[in-house]
């Protein structure tokens, strides 16, 4: 937009030089420097505008690093009892996995941990029932809905 008003204008004082006398050409003349003045320093401050920008570009360019924040195993509820175990892994990010797809099929899971002949296992599981007939219940559920291979498991505070 500013480019077209600048050439009308760069016309006019040309129109002008050409058919104007020595006063209005001297005029004319101090008016095409004028501009030529301002759009030397509009290219100035585009030119400027174009490197910040490219220093922002360089800036967004640059990888970010972003620490994931540490997931946190969801501990064994309080009490005794019997629990089904869904799986067994040696990977804890898997275990983690699988507790949130537990989660969002609506079950409460926990994780155990042990070691055994050096190697650790993380135990996946649901429940803490009072009696065994609670956790069959939840076994057949979860093998008729997701076809796992659960088992139950007596749990204890201490173990």
């Amino acid at each position: 937009m500013r480019t077209k008003r600048q050439i009308v204008l760069f016309m006019t004082i040309a129109l002008l030089l050409v058919g104007c006398s020595d006063e209005a050409k001297d005029d004319a003349a101090q008016l095409e420097k004028d501009l030529a003045g301002d759009s030397m320093a509009m290219v100035d401050s585009v030119a400027a505008v174009d490197s910040s920008a490219m220093v922002e570009a360089e800036v967004v360019l640059e990888p970010e690093v972003v620490e994931e924040p540490t997931k946190m195993m969801p501990k064994k509820p309080a009490g005794d009892g019997y629990t089904v175990q869904v799986a067994g892994c040696e990977d804890s990010d898997y275990a983690l996995h699988l507790v949130e797809v537990y989660t969002s099929r609506g079950y409460e899971p926990f994780v155990t941990t042990i070691t055994v002949e050096g190697e650790t296992f993380h135990r996946v599981r649901i429940g803490i029932f009072a009696v065994l007939s609670d956790a069959k219940a939840l076994q057949s559920e979860l093998n008729d809905k997701y076809s796992i291979d659960s088992w139950i498991d007596v749990t204890m505070n201490d173990f």
